[in-house]
């Protein structure tokens, strides 16, 4: 509890309502259990450095756009540097580590505070779910960005909608409301992804799998479905294996692994 509060305290939000959905405090606990965690995540991490640098293989140097980018400890910080001129991190929560490191590159790496599902103020505002429709237009982080030339959506895409469904449920909104909202912001994100325009890196868990304290599955989430239109467009770089949660780090004993892929989307100015 005092490592979560270290991490709570040093994690920077320029949004009310996201510090009010508990953005902040689970920015918090992800840190602590990148610590809690380090060996078994460390395959996940590397394997997730190398797929970005594989993506990130292009020919110009210009600006690239990480959205998923407020904690840091996935990127291959130091490599992307030397590929690209200015890296802009997109998350709605940073870092005291994040921030560090735009300090310490000041022009080079920025911090851009973003909310990419567009519905966290209006959620804690109204209280109610959103119009599908918001969710669908295309919308740049900021107008004064500089001409983006990679972008990539690291480990996030699976846990966009996770607490602005837990603030809804709270809300009183019924599961199959929350079953279509689901799946539009998950809709939403590729279209946000494939709106740049520009060759694009997703990352994300594609599979959850679940084991009780003797090693059986039990139980198994397949994100699959939701994910073909973007992939019959985009070609599969890698394949591994997460252990979110080793076994024996749950109270119940119980143990959970993600199955992650990594797809580069090609650059459609160029596809025809």
């Amino acid at each position: 509890m005092i490592e979560e509060l270290v991490y709570y305290l040093g994690a920077k939000t320029q949004s009310p309502a996201a510090r009010r959905l508990g953005y902040v405090y689970e920015t918090a606990a992800l840190q602590a259990k990148h610590r809690r965690y380090r060996t078994a995540w460390r395959p996940h991490l590397h394997a997730t450095r190398q797929a970005l640098l594989a993506a990130a293989n292009i020919d110009t140097r210009g600006t690239a756009l990480i959205l998923g980018g407020g904690i840091v400890k996935d990127l291959p910080v130091s490599e992307l540097l030397e590929r690209f001129e200015c890296i802009i991190l997109l998350d709605i929560v940073f870092t005291y580590q994040a921030r560090r490191l735009a300090q310490l590159w000041p022009g080079r790496i920025l911090c851009c505070y973003y909310d990419v599902t567009g519905v966290i103020d209006s959620l804690a505002k109204y209280r109610c779910l959103p119009p599908i429709e918001r969710l669908s237009a295309f919308q740049q982080p900021n107008a004064k960005m500089p001409p983006v030339c990679w972008v990539a959506s690291v480990n996030c895409l699976t846990q966009l909608p996770i607490l602005p469904m837990r603030w809804l449920q709270h809300c009183g909104i019924e599961d199959r409301s929350l079953d279509e909202f689901y799946r539009a912001l998950i809709q939403d994100h590729l279209n946000w992804l494939m709106g740049w325009q520009v060759r694009a890196c997703l990352i994300t868990e594609v599979e959850e799998q679940h084991f009780d304290r003797n090693g059986s599955l039990i139980g198994s989430v397949d994100h699959r479905p939701l994910l073909q239109d973007f992939q019959q467009k985009a070609d599969c770089l890698s394949r591994w294996t997460w252990h979110l949660h080793p076994r024996g780090a749950l109270s119940s004993r119980y143990s959970e692994t993600r199955t992650v892929e990594a797809w580069s989307y090609p650059d459609s100015r160029n596809s025809h």
